[in-house]
């Protein structure tokens, strides 16, 4: 090989190995230490993270960023080296394309490879089943790398992290701090970029920053010193004065500093490992590297120069028989241009099968290849892996690159994989289904089918308004009534999971006009509008249309009809206050094989005071959560926060709302996320905790807006409640007022939710308001009358109407009803409102023995801030207590000392076990 070509070594990727490619444990540094020259203070940091985990055992992440050819993965590589010596497991791996169509894959990729992997075989192919249930997997990949440092300390490089995909970022945020107190040091490597896993774990500041030392190197160029060390490291002398006045014009970079030293040099190149560019668009190939590769190539045969392409387009390691299946040639000719390509020095082999030596080259072969070249050789890869039955998102990865006008057969390609990953990977599922969709034509006979595809898998994402453009658009090619109904009914469901109730019920309404449509579409159609006006009219007013649909339905004997009369009946009796009917209608839902509706199931059942059947069933759910469908995760994590929060565990509670917005903004689900973040606000609020409410509320500077608060009442009331406990009870009557007095139209199942009444009903004694206080004492008298025998809703009833009319009987009545139920807030509030009311009437004793039931009430659940209220009017009184909690609350309180609770939130999802310190998931 000649001197032109071997440098093609030193030049390799900002990035040590191809996906799924296991990186030497103990890599050679190039002579002179080369790339890392001037890096000793950072290389200094990182020993000393390394020695500190080795020594305490406790974990550490060292975030290493910097522009492409900054020598960021020579520098891993070589720390990683050191954590070898000091005894540590390493496992390695890269980000790339098809990380972001294989969720989580550097991770789980690191733990498998390396000298000593962190994972078998069996484990790896457990944890890749999970990939769509980010919870389950949460929990196994914690529990395995929890088990891995048994044996010594470990060390995780995943590297290229500006490409992660959405998983990989979700594991990332939450693993290091679940797994706070273990020897792990994570070592993570990327370029500076604005939105990337790095970044979000570099602007992590407060409770959960400080459970984790963070430290951040941003690798920045080279002094023209450090540039000159490395010329003379290479070439073995001083350069000359012309050779350093053109490094000093290299403005620091390492990589552009080894073309211009290796263009120097007179001798072959050495075998050395220089980084290059990483980037998920590789920066153009070097002039230098190209012309090499132009020349190795000419003295190729052409069988082994077609191998090497169509392996630059599969861009990942391959065993010989696939490269036989690809290229159509003979065993005995398939060994051959391995032969010669393994001797040029382009091709190696790797634990991960056959691939380029280096990155760089393989960028190079990619882009020599002409545009339609390039497309053809993708969609050949595509033919090939799917006769393989590998997995649909890598078959996409060249369907998608490979795609053209006409090209149907890669569109079903493309499309299916957005289908399989719309609840896993949403923002990729709705990528690939509007490529797929542009590839058609109208005249297509995929049409049609693949449009409906596109605009489900849009809804399903909430990529609402892409829907509404493509189902537009196909709409304009159809003509017959059984069509239109068809796609108008999937747009009018796209819009209702996007809360865009309006658009909906106008599409339902303006398609039910139409006079062809067949009667299984009307039914359907009907019934959808009698969910969506639901929302819109009001509960009573779309009751009889809801039951004449389900009744069409049955005797239609259309499932999705009957599905979703079923739904509209459940919501509107849910949002009626007619929880038993509510319970009755989700339980046939869940009959009908729908486990989504498990957990409206079990918040029916909440809503009823039967937590225990609740608890019970939510055990059930996720003993079983392996068979459901990702998507039916957030539901009953949803369910298994407000049972803790019902119950008065608020740590769990909050910590189960902090994932749940974590998950609902991966699966860009906008209402999920409102709802989670209004209960963090709660609890944050039960704690006294203003600012951090207000934090909550606030969405990390992401709204809420209007809308949000209009389709999100929770959202609304927390602002309410906050603005009350900061001493503005009359702005907060101004600000909750409209909804409570459109509460009776029964578009919203929030009145019915037993708590929020008793903290208006404060609010409105708090400014003396009657007629804000009388709205919500009809509303507590109206629950309480339709739903019978349920302590809760009596209680509530009682201690609204025995605050607004000051009657002591009724406080000790509603104390007594509440005394029978389940939830302790509730309790301990009607038991607080009564103490004051006793000291009032200089019922002294009996006052204060119900303000310190209270009080205790409050500290098992961990509400500081009513327990400091009672404190303050037990002191009133002239009583003092030992044990009472200081004036401010503390910072170990709630989520800031919840490393343990945020660590059993996933570990007990996966398991089902009850716990009073977790939830019974």
């Amino acid at each position: 090989m000649g001197s032109s070509v071997t440098g093609l070594a030193d030049v390799e990727r900002d990035g040590a190995s191809t996906r799924s490619v296991q990186m030497d444990p103990a890599p050679r540094r190039a002579p002179g230490g080369d790339i890392l020259r001037g890096r000793t203070e950072e290389m200094t940091t990182a020993l000393r993270m390394l020695r500190a985990t080795a020594r305490r055992g406790h974990e550490q992440i060292l975030i290493i960023t910097g522009e492409p050819g900054t020598g960021k993965s020579m520098l891993a590589r070589a720390i990683t080296t050191e954590a070898g010596a000091l005894r540590f497991r390493t496992g390695t791996a890269n980000a790339d394309a098809i990380g972001q169509l294989s969720p989580g894959a550097p991770l789980l990729l690191a733990m498998r490879h390396g000298a000593h992997p962190l994972l078998s075989g069996d484990e790896l192919r457990e944890l890749v089943s999970l990939v769509d249930e980010p919870l389950l997997l949460l929990e196994a990949a914690g529990n395995r790398l929890e088990a891995a440092t048994g044996a010594g300390p470990v060390l995780l490089l995943l590297d290229d992290l500006e490409r992660a995909d959405q998983l990989t970022r979700f594991l990332l945020r939450t693993l290091p701090f679940r797994l706070a107190s273990f020897p792990i040091v994570w070592l993570l490597v990327g370029r500076t970029a604005q939105d990337s896993a790095l970044n979000d774990l570099s602007a992590l500041s407060g409770s959960r920053a400080g459970q984790v030392t963070i430290e951040r190197l941003d690798l920045q160029p080279l002094p023209t010193e450090a540039i000159l060390d490395i010329a003379r490291d290479r070439l073995g002398a001083p350069p000359s004065a012309a050779a350093a006045e053109l490094l000093t014009r290299v403005d620091g970079s390492p990589f552009l500093a080894v073309q211009v030293i290796d263009s120097l040099a007179d001798t072959r190149d050495r075998d050395d490992e220089t980084p290059a560019p990483s980037a998920s668009k590789p920066a153009p190939v070097p002039r230098q590297v190209a012309q090499a590769l132009h020349r190795t190539l000419l003295d190729l045969s052409p069988r082994t120069v077609d191998m090497i392409q169509v392996l630059a387009v599969l861009s990942q390691p391959t065993t010989p028989r696939d490269i036989r299946d690809l290229t159509g040639l003979s065993p005995v000719e398939t060994a051959a241009a391995l032969d010669e390509a393994i001797g040029a020095g382009l091709l190696a082999w790797q634990s991960g099968g056959i691939a380029f030596r280096h990155r760089l080259v393989r960028e190079a072969v990619y882009t020599d290849l002409t545009e339609s070249a390039r497309r053809a050789l993708h969609r050949r890869c595509a033919a090939q892996l799917a006769a393989a039955g590998a997995e649909s998102s890598l078959v996409a990865v060249h369907a998608r690159e490979g795609i053209e006008p006409g090209e149907t057969q890669c569109a079903t390609t493309v499309m299916q994989s957005a289908v399989d990953l719309a609840a896993a990977t949403p923002q990729a599922a709705g990528e690939l289904a509007l490529t797929a969709f542009r590839a058609l034509r109208p005249t297509d006979p995929a049409y049609l089918a693949l449009g409906e595809q596109c605009v489900r898998v849009l809804g399903l994402v909430q990529r609402c308004d892409d829907a509404v453009a493509v189902g537009d658009l196909v709409l304009a090619h159809l003509d017959d009534g059984e069509s239109v109904g068809r796609i108008e009914l999937v747009l009018a469901r796209a819009l209702w999971l996007a809360g865009r109730w309006e658009s909906a019920a106008a599409r339902c309404a303006s398609t039910l006009a139409r006079p062809d449509l067949t009667p299984a579409s009307r039914v359907r159609l009907t019934a959808l509008q009698a969910l969506v006006e639901g929302r819109l009219r009001g509960a009573g007013a779309m009751r009889p249309q809801a039951e004449a649909a389900l009744a069409d339905a049955q005797r239609l004997d259309d499932h999705e009809a009957h599905v979703t009369a079923l739904h509209a009946l459940a919501e509107i009796s849910r949002n009626g206050a007619d929880h038993v009917g509510s319970l009755s209608y989700f339980r046939q839902l869940r009959a009908e094989s729908q486990p989504v509706f498990f957990a409206q199931e079990i918040m029916a059942l909440q809503h009823l005071d039967r937590y225990h059947d609740a608890e019970a069933l939510l055990k059930q759910a996720w003993s079983e959560s392996f068979g459901h469908p990702a998507s039916v995760l957030p539901a009953l994590l949803y369910a298994q926060i407000w049972q803790d929060y019902n119950l008065g565990r608020l740590d769990e509670a909050e910590a189960g709302a902090r994932t749940l917005v974590t998950l609902a903004r991966e699966l860009g689900s906008r209402m999920c996320e409102l709802e989670a973040a209004s209960i963090v606000g709660m609890v944050a609020l039960h704690r006294g905790r203003l600012d951090d409410a207000r934090k909550e509320l606030a969405l990390d500077g992401n709204g809420p807006t209007p809308a949000d608060e209009d389709h999100a009442p929770p959202l609304l009331l927390t602002r309410g409640w906050l603005t009350a406990a900061a001493g503005e009870p009359a702005a907060a009557i101004r600000l909750v007022s409209p909804l409570v007095r459109s509460a009776h139209a029964e578009r919203d199942a929030w009145p019915w939710k037993p708590g929020w009444l008793p903290i208006l009903a404060r609010i409105g004694v708090a400014d003396d308001d009657a007629v804000f206080l009388e709205e919500v004492q009809s509303l507590a008298e109206t629950g309480a009358a339709r739903n019978p025998g349920v302590a809760s809703f009596e209680g509530i009833a009682a201690h609204i109407q025995g605050m607004a009319g000051r009657d002591g009987d009724l406080l000790r009545h509603a104390v007594d009803v509440l005394a029978t139920g389940p939830r302790p807030l509730l309790l301990a509030g009607a038991r607080e409102d009564l103490g004051n009311h006793l000291l009032g009437e200089r019922q002294r004793a009996d006052g204060i023995t119900q303000l310190d039931q209270a009080w205790e009430t409050y500290r098992q659940c961990g509400a500081v801030g009513p327990m400091l209220r009672v404190q303050q009017a037990l002191r009133k009184a002239g009583v003092r207590r030992a044990g009472w909690v200081a004036a401010e609350p503390g910072t170990a309180v709630g989520w800031a000392a919840l490393t343990e609770a945020e660590r059993t939130v996933a570990r007990l999802i996966g398991t089902g076990t009850p716990t009073n310190k977790s939830p019974p998931s």
